[in-house]
């Protein structure tokens, strides 16, 4: 098997294609000027994905921080419940202490984890 060769044909249509360039060199220098620049504002360091990226970002931004607004009013919303209210701070006391009033008493079930 011989490698295959270049025929005239072939070596003819590579010239014509650097002839047509090197005459239109102008158009083509304006084309990747304009292709750099596109691919600068697409890609570059302010460029339209990194504020794609950056909108992403802070939208989730704000959806966190009004989560925690809300979060925060219903926080200041039991704790006026608990300066106003001597059941709600029983309540408290009863659920996160394990606080008993005076004669009460405590039973624990306990269930078995291995049945």
């Amino acid at each position: 098997m011989q490698p295959a060769k270049r025929t005239l044909k072939d070596d003819s249509f590579f010239k014509n294609i650097v002839r047509y360039i090197y005459h239109r060199r102008k158009f083509f220098l304006y084309v990747a000027l304009l292709l750099l620049i596109l691919s600068y504002a697409v890609f570059g360091k302010k460029g339209i994905l990194q504020r794609v990226e950056l909108e992403m970002e802070n939208r989730e931004l704000k959806e966190k921080l009004r989560s925690e607004q809300d979060k925060t009013i219903m926080l200041q919303k039991e704790i006026e419940a608990l300066k106003t209210s001597d059941s709600k701070i029983e309540k408290v006391a009863r659920e996160k202490y394990g606080m008993v009033k005076d004669g009460e008493e405590i039973y624990k079930v306990v269930t078995d984890s291995t049945k």
